[in-house]
């Protein structure tokens, strides 16, 4: 199917919005431009929406649930706010564990509606280059890293690490939210060993179930396949209502919180109309990153 999507208010980035037009072929960007001339394609007319990519969101330690339950938490949870992608997070406590948690995981997203990444989560004392080459091997972008003490940053052998991240720059990730109390010092201490060895991270641990910016993405190699709008990419959007009272001119400009979209489409299908939500069990693929960081130059 061809048609074309005129005059769409699309916000791309923080940073990025533009109004145009955009040229869909196989639930597919074809081309993208301020104005598309045809007289024979159907047109639809976007201009009293806010255009978004669809949201890549965290879910943290899906747990085992029935069908029926399952459901109900990613209408609730992920498909009510736009999400069109899942970074799945799994935990083990040990390397030997890897295999068995990652079986485990995917067996819980098999009903998934929407598309799907994995990381891990680990005790910084667990973190070894033999775990980082088993998440290079299965594609993973990203190693969540628990973290209780400052003496256990210090105590990791970082200088073997970043040789094992070799070709797939693995981005690290603190969890400091057992330790508020010397959470400062913490992130401190964090920030001064990854610059130092200039290593791929981030300085905060996001938040599951908040949208994904686009630097993260960026960094986890998720982006540009997820959260944006390309010519030649998928067509996974939101649609929000524009506000009459104010100019729409980032993605800050909308409150996710409070703004629910109007209409999400993932692979050129309608997830949510209105208050209508389509749950397609199983829809969804598990996807893998092919070079963490590799839109992001110049950057760790």
């Amino acid at each position: 199917m061809e048609y074309i999507i005129d005059h769409a208010n699309i916000v791309k980035s923080n940073s990025s919005f533009k109004t145009a037009s955009l040229l869909v072929k196989n639930n597919s960007i074809r081309l993208m431009k301020e104005s598309i001339l045809s007289t024979r394609l159907k047109r639809m007319n976007f201009s009293t929406y806010v255009m978004t990519p669809g949201h890549v969101m965290i879910v943290d330690e899906l747990p085992s649930m029935s069908f029926q339950e399952f459901k109900s938490y990613m209408i609730d949870h992920y498909l009510n706010r736009g999400c069109t992608t899942l970074l799945s997070v799994f935990t083990i406590q040990h390397e030997r564990e890897f295999a068995e948690k990652l079986k485990l995981a995917k067996s819980y997203l098999l009903n998934s509606p929407i598309d799907y990444y994995f990381a891990i989560r680990v005790p910084i004392a667990k973190l070894t280059p033999s775990l980082i080459r088993l998440c290079k091997r299965h594609r993973l972008p990203a190693v969540f890293l628990e973290i209780s003490d400052e003496g256990s940053l210090r105590n990791v052998a970082w200088g073997w690490m970043k040789e094992a991240l070799y070709q797939f720059p693995i981005a690290f990730i603190p969890c400091l939210r057992k330790v508020p109390a010397t959470s400062k010092q913490i992130k401190k201490t964090w920030k001064a060993i990854m610059n130092e060895e200039r290593l791929p991270h981030l300085i905060e641990c996001p938040e599951s179930g908040k949208v994904l910016e686009k630097e993260l993405l960026m960094k986890l190699g998720i982006y540009p396949n997820k959260g944006d709008l390309r010519v030649g990419g998928e067509l996974n959007y939101n649609l929000f209502v524009y506000p009459e009272d104010r100019i729409i001119e980032t993605i800050e400009d909308l409150d996710y919180d409070s703004h629910i979209p109007e209409i999400t489409v993932h692979r050129g299908i309608i997830l949510r109309a209105g208050e209508s939500i389509s749950f397609r069990p199983g829809f969804g693929n598990e996807c893998t990153v092919t070079v963490p960081g590799h839109f992001m130059e110049g950057r760790r």
